[in-house]
């Protein structure tokens, strides 16, 4: 211990000595351990340990899927919730969730209030407790019984002012009293974004085997401590076998390939970020690798400069290995500034990440550098420790105290195998910085394509509002269908506004649905699944305000209404896939036996629901992006809850006073909400995959800076050890061009190299984002040829410098230069 106090003293010396690289060095490892420690802090809060939530590892949600139906991942049932409840051997407990809206008059303006409907055990599975109050009882989620409601954190600090004694009071919810029985603490956040829950309150009927293929709900359980998620995955294999072989099935299950299944809960939710925050952890894990090896080049360096001091200390009896302790000892002091110093720098990143990421890869989700972080940031600074100081401390370690005591009396001279390491370092650098720069270039190749993609429709110039009416004052479908009518008539009218419809739901919004539907004339054999498409609901003008194509036929007008003939629209994708060989304008369809026929009068363009590119997914779930879709006039069908969109040639969020006024002028309590341009929900959807090129970017960047800054240190440290031999070249009749021929020619060399292991390591590593690219290869020729060139440029530059300067060596100076 003695002897570890007196190296630490000692080195605390020579570094306070040396100011200059000891602020490079820590510097430098403060970049990498920064980076690192921001991004693994959002990894922690979304994958590894979620707020509010403890034993993450142990939550599921509970899929369904119908392969055949091209449906890969949707929200299940009542009765496949009860398997999972009922049996518990596997799951602790289970839950249902949907999404339900409020409309709250209490304040001094209507508001909507998001809304969650759960069943009583909800929290249970989170293992949630309240801030204050309490959550639902058993006997409140029953029918009839369901009105009572706890509060989001930030609904009871934004819309109730905080209030302390919030619990027992009463509220108008949708025109009806709910009685607020508590409030959530500020890291509960399930589902997000939510302002309140209230009960389901589902019949007993509703979890009959009769309603096993009729999806609502969102399904999540907790599974038991000593159960893994295969334990669960093979129960739910057996139910899915034993509904297939269930005779009152009619071979429905088997025939449309229906299944139930789990998946981990933190993957179901940051499916969409897992994959591209997991790419930034690792691009930041290079550019701390290439900070490492730029401070185990300094480190060397100031080793072999320290030739003189070493000499003198071996022939006072140190050994070497007593010498390697203290190079040793200086680079754990250099790591634990560096992680200090890197902890403040990634509170800063982390900061300037939620705000490039807030909706988009963060998805709004609270980040925190907590214990967790603090750990992986301390084994960062212990690891790099170990990188770089490793290598300087193994060649003191080796050296021959006789050797150290002739180089006495100048600084020392680096040995061949010195030479060869730092010019590995530099090269790995070079080549970890071509991998980051070739990722982030064909990122941005994808992200520029998807900037043209067709989406069907026209986002720019459209405004859109979400807008639900409440049951007890507009409980018929002539109500609403009265309501919307004069507020679009209003909205259509309205200064600026070229023209309004409306829609559920619309594109780009997060919601969608899907169903069976029959075909008039067709007869299906037994187990057959039938025709299926997503359904939408749409007003008269809706096509002309999207700007959606009409290919065949006409659209819905303002005479396709109630009591007028049933009629119906598809788009091309519907009609290939059922009608490949005729028209299908003139055909018929129906939803249920129960329905009427309805007549297709028009065939569409297909839209891009809710992705830009790749498989479309909604609240409900995941489904082939090749989806046909089947459009009824919104005026036939009931429908308490829309969207409104209006479409103008100028700036279209200024809309949305206007659409909040024609509202409100036709029921002065009603409410709109979620107001955003439709520019707004195309970028939205692009989130992940924006925020993680920026990112991927800003990282290729420092690290190209980091591998150019270790390039140029070692040309300017080999050109001060051939400064002599330099003068004599220049004495012997070299020119100054051909001294600098011969060190950029070095450099060169040395990037060339680099530029050689960086291809290869770039088109090994980079097809794992083959999934997250668009319309370019992850090895696209073209963007590699272009990031091989941009790193040489800027390897030349760095060698340039101080090859400018070994080019003014006064050669009668440089003769006597020791």
């Amino acid at each position: 211990m003695q002897t570890l106090l007196q190296d630490l003293r000692y080195a605390l010396r020579m570094l306070a000595k040396n100011p200059g690289f000891t602020t490079v060095a820590v510097l430098t490892l403060a970049l990498g351990i920064g980076a690192n420690a921001a991004i693994f802090s959002a990894v922690n809060s979304l994958l590894l340990h979620p707020p509010g939530i403890s034993h993450a590892q142990r939550l599921a949600a509970i899929r369904v899927r119908y392969e055949k139906l091209n449906l890969k991942s949707i929200v299940a049932s009542a009765p496949d919730y009860t398997f999972v409840r009922d049996h518990r051997e596997i799951f602790a407990s289970a839950a249902m969730q949907t999404d339900g809206g409020f409309n709250y008059t209490g304040g001094d303006w209507p508001l909507r209030m998001r809304g969650s409907r759960v069943t009583w055990q909800w929290f249970d599975v989170f293992d949630a407790k309240p801030l204050l109050g309490r959550v639902f009882a058993a006997e409140e989620d029953q029918p009839g019984a369901n009105h009572e409601v706890v509060l989001s954190y930030n609904a009871w600090k934004s819309t109730f002012g905080g209030d302390a004694n919030i619990v027992g009071r009463s509220i108008q919810l949708n025109q009806e009293p709910y009685r607020i029985i508590g409030v959530m603490g500020p890291d509960f956040l399930w589902p997000n974004p939510t302002d309140l829950w209230a009960p389901l309150g589902l019949k007993p009927e509703d979890f009959a085997i009769d309603n096993l293929f009729n999806e609502s709900y969102f399904v999540v359980a907790r599974l038991q401590p000593n159960v893994k998620l295969a334990d669960a995955t093979a129960y739910l294999n057996l139910v899915t076998q034993q509904i297939w072989d269930d005779p009152r099935a009619q071979g429905y299950p088997k025939n449309s390939g229906w299944g139930i299944f789990a998946i981990p809960f933190t993957e179901f939710v940051y499916g969409d970020v897992r994959k591209p925050l997991l790419i930034l952890l690792g691009a930041v894990g290079f550019v701390l690798l290439i900070a490492c090896s730029n401070v185990a080049g300094l480190l060397l360096a100031r080793a072999l400069g320290r030739s003189k001091e070493f000499a003198v200390r071996t022939a006072l009896g140190a050994s070497p290995w007593r010498l390697a302790g203290q190079v040793l000892t200086e680079g754990v002091l250099l790591a634990a500034a560096g992680m200090v110093l890197g902890l403040a720098i990634a509170f800063g990143v982390l900061r300037a990440i939620l705000a490039l990421a807030t909706e988009n890869l963060l998805t709004g989700v609270a980040i925190s550098m907590d214990g967790h972080v603090l750990g992986f940031t301390a084994l960062l600074a212990a690891v790099s420790a170990l990188i770089f100081g490793t290598a300087p401390a193994w060649r003191m370690a080796r050296i021959n105290p006789q050797t150290n005591l002739k180089q006495g009396r100048g600084t020392g001279h680096a040995t061949r195998g010195d030479h060869r390491f730092r010019d590995v370092l530099v090269v790995s650098e070079l080549a970890l910085a071509l991998v980051l720069l070739a990722s982030a270039g064909v990122f941005l190749k994808s992200l520029a394509k998807l900037r043209d993609v067709d989406l069907g429709f026209r986002p720019h110039g459209l405004m859109s509002a979400a807008l639900a009416l409440p049951d007890r004052a507009y409980e018929t479908p002539a109500k609403q269908i009265s309501f919307l009518r004069s507020a679009l008539e209003r909205l259509a009218n309205s200064p600026g506004v070229e023209s309004a419809a409306a829609a559920v739901p619309l594109p780009f919004s997060g919601f969608g649905g899907s169903a069976s539907f029959g075909i008039e004339g067709r007869v299906l054999r037994p187990g057959d699944p039938g025709p299926h498409g997503d359904i939408r609901q749409v007003s008269p003008g809706y096509f002309d305000t999207m700007k959606i194509q009409l290919i065949r036929g006409r659209t819905f007008t303002d005479q396709d209404r109630l009591g007028s003939q049933p009629v119906a629209m598809i788009d091309e994708n519907l009609g290939r896939q059922y009608w490949p060989d005729q028209d299908p304008v003139g055909q018929r369809i129906r939803n249920g036996s129960n329905s009427p026929w309805k007549t297709i009068v028009g065939v569409v363009t297909p839209v891009r629901h809710s992705q830009v590119a790749g498989d479309e997914s909604s609240a409900e779930g995941v489904i082939g992006a090749a989806k046909g879709v089947y459009y009824y006039p919104l005026y036939q069908v009931e429908s308490a809850a829309t969207f409104l969109i209006a479409r103008t040639n100028g700036d279209a969020a200024g809309l949305g006073a206007t659409i909040r006024e024609a509202v409100q002028a036709v029921d002065p309590g009603q409410p709109i909400s979620d107001l955003k341009t439709m520019d707004q929900r195309v970028t939205l959807s692009l989130g992940p995959r924006r925020s993680a090129v920026a990112l991927l970017t800003v990282f290729a960047a420092m690290a190209l800076s980091l591998a150019a800054v270790g390039l140029f240190g070692l040309v300017r440290y080999n050109v001060a050890q051939r400064t002599q031999e330099i003068g004599v070249r220049m004495a012997l009749g070299a020119s100054r061009r051909d001294v600098l021929k011969m060190v950029l020619g070095e450099g060169l060399q040395l990037a060339l190299f680099g530029v050689g292991g960086g291809l290869v390591a770039a088109f090994a590593l980079t097809r794992v984002m083959g999934g997250l690219l668009y319309g370019v290869s992850a090895t696209d020729p073209l963007t590699f040829a272009g990031m091989a060139v941009l790193l040489t440029l800027v390897a030349l530059f760095a060698s340039w410098l101080p090859a400018r300067r070994a080019t003014r060596v006064d050669p009668i100076v440089s003769l006597r230069y020791e």
